[in-house]
């Protein structure tokens, strides 16, 4: 649990991944990228570098490309002052040389090197430089390939390893050229809007600790093989997050944040939209640490609100991700493999659950996970995954896995020269017999009462993610069976999952008909829409950990002659 995480990192800017992409033919191969320097560098040392041979070992059967162009700029500010406040470019290059063929190359081994090579390429649009750059990062990729294949086939000499599928599937090569692309935006004016929302935390003297920060991207990205792709695409994107901290009177650390994000500032909620949520932000903090802690629960439990699609990027997205062991890895039983359930049920049978990366907005809110073409420069596609409950095959890359021989253009790599590896982009799940929101409820009741529990619990927000598990939850609320209005619902804090697998998945009681958006970085731009569900039985306790005293002094915040209608506002003066 994160509980002194109050900003979010620039990871973030992973969403600015190539945006589309349009189908090669032959002809056009030739003239594509003429008049850009880094294009024209990089097909020109690709073709140098597949004469790269060294003595009685093998020239590369494949080579790929990939460089971006980046800008940023990030504003931050805290109590409507700015902290941050900067601009940042770099030009990124990243080579895979694969040698061997498409059955049997350099890759999926654990015993090497495992990736390919990477540079820092000038800025300045100088092709010798630039050549220079990559040279240098094919010749060291090329001479690891070639010892990874070496020890690779001795490895398979002396193992017995059945069903082993091909490393690499061949696709049909992408050309395509898009116009660069910038981001122009007036500074002041953002700077203003920055300071001017993180300013709204004065009024709620309880807080601790508080953050707004606003990051601006641009990448143009490009991708080049030695099969004939020629990708060139841009794209831009922001997000805005507001955090904050308090400690409740035992030294309990809360956190919360919101996230705003889109594929320009126009994406982006009015001011006034923003310092509201500031309001509920800090409202809902100043609650909760006011509210007891849980000791033990054994029961049902709804997940409601932005829960539910965490729920499932929890447990079951890392799943559906088709990916390959590494010859040489030493597979240990997981539940959350799903890859050995195809054809099996994994939910209730009025589950349907889909991917699809070329959806560009859920309900007018744009999603984290939207692409046209993927690392590998492979046609995204919508693929249906589960259907009627049964788990019907998963999202895949370029590295076939036993079962699914084909990519499905889910190829995503963590950073360049790294070996793109199969990841959801945007999840949908909904069931057929969606309940409405009092349905919900009252279906929690009843199996409370079944049990003859006094109470179930209801949780609307998770820690984010955690692959494997549950991460724990922020706001969590006794639902009493007598009396189960919202209104009537009792807060309280301080509590974790006890181990919760995908296989709790196939017994959910209910889900709902709403479906909710949850957009996270999980390595690149995910989102989830999934609707509330409930569980028959969950187990959570108490955390056990020594909190931090409480500050000595009064925050400078809280000395301060409070703002007019402040000390209504926050509840805590």
């Amino acid at each position: 649990m994160n509980r002194d995480r109050l900003a979010l990192a620039a990871c973030f800017l992973a969403l600015l991944l190539p945006a589309f992409a349009t189908r090669a033919d032959e002809t056009a191969t030739a003239d594509a990228g003429k008049g850009d320097v880094v294009v024209q560098s990089l097909v020109d040392e690709l073709t140098r570098s597949m004469e790269l041979q060294l003595e009685d070992l093998p020239k590369p059967y494949l080579i790929q490309y990939r460089a971006e162009d980046r800008e940023t700029f990030w504003l931050a500010a805290s109590y409507g002052a700015l902290t941050t406040k900067q601009t940042g470019a770099e030009r990124s290059f990243g080579s895979r040389v694969r040698v061997g063929d498409y059955d049997l190359d350099n890759t999926n081994f654990a015993g090497s090197f495992r990736g390919g090579g990477g540079a820092a390429l000038p800025l300045d649009d100088d092709p010798v430089a630039i050549r220079q750059a990559i040279w240098q990062a094919t010749d060291e990729d090329y001479k690891r390939a070639v010892e990874a294949l070496t020890r690779k086939r001795a490895y398979l000499e002396q193992k017995n390893i059945e069903d082993r599928p091909p490393d690499y599937t061949r696709v049909d090569p992408v050309v395509h050229v898009a116009p660069l692309v910038e981001t122009a935006f007036d500074e002041e004016l953002w700077a203003e809007r920055v300071k001017r929302v993180s300013a709204r935390f004065k009024r709620y003297t309880a807080i601790q600790q508080s953050e707004v920060r606003l990051a601006i991207g641009t990448v143009n990205a490009y991708v080049v093989t030695s099969a004939g792709t020629r990708l060139r695409v841009g794209d831009t994107g922001v997000i805005l997050t507001m955090s904050a901290q308090l400690q409740a009177e035992d030294g309990m650390r809360l956190t919360d944040t919101r996230t705003s994000g889109g594929f320009s500032l126009e994406d982006l909620p009015s001011v006034e939209r923003l310092e509201a949520d500031v309001d509920e932000l800090c409202r809902s903090l100043i609650k909760l640490a006011a509210a007891p802690v849980l000791e033990e629960y054994t029961g049902p439990v709804l997940f409601d609100g932005r829960a539910g699609p965490q729920v499932f990027a929890s447990l079951l997205a890392p799943g559906l991700a088709g990916r390959p062991d590494p010859i040489g890895s030493r597979r240990r039983y997981s539940d959350s493999a799903l890859d050995k359930r195809l054809g099996k049920r994994i939910l209730p049978r009025s589950f349907q659950v889909y991917d699809d990366p070329t959806a560009r907005h859920f309900e007018d809110q744009p999603l984290f996970g939207w692409y046209e073409y993927d690392d590998e420069a492979v046609p995204a596609r919508r693929v249906d995954l589960v259907i009627d409950g049964i788990l019907k095959t998963q999202v895949t890359s370029r590295s076939p896995t036993r079962k699914i021989q084909t990519s499905t253009g889910h190829g995503r790599a963590s950073q360049l020269g790294a070996d793109a590896e199969a990841a959801i982009a945007n999840l949908f799940v909904s069931s057929k017999e969606g309940l409405t929101e009092e349905e919900l409820t009252a279906a929690l009741v009843q199996a409370c009462r079944d049990e003859a529990m006094e109470f179930g619990l209801r949780i609307t927000a998770l820690q984010g993610t955690s692959a494997g598990g549950l991460a724990d939850p922020v706001f969590v609320y006794k639902v009493y069976v007598d009396n189960p209005g919202e209104e009537n619902q009792e807060l309280v804090r301080g509590v974790e999952f006890k181990s919760v697998e995908v296989r709790e998945l196939r017994r959910l009681l209910a889900a709902g008909r709403k479906q909710y958006l949850y957009d996270y970085i999980a390595g690149s731009g995910t989102a989830v829409i999934a609707p509330a569900v409930l569980f028959e039985e969950l187990e959570l306790t108490r955390i056990e950990e020594e909190f931090d005293k409480l500050p000595i002094l009064e925050p400078p915040a809280r000395r301060r002659a409070p703002a007019a209608g402040a000390a209504e506002a926050d509840g805590d003066s």
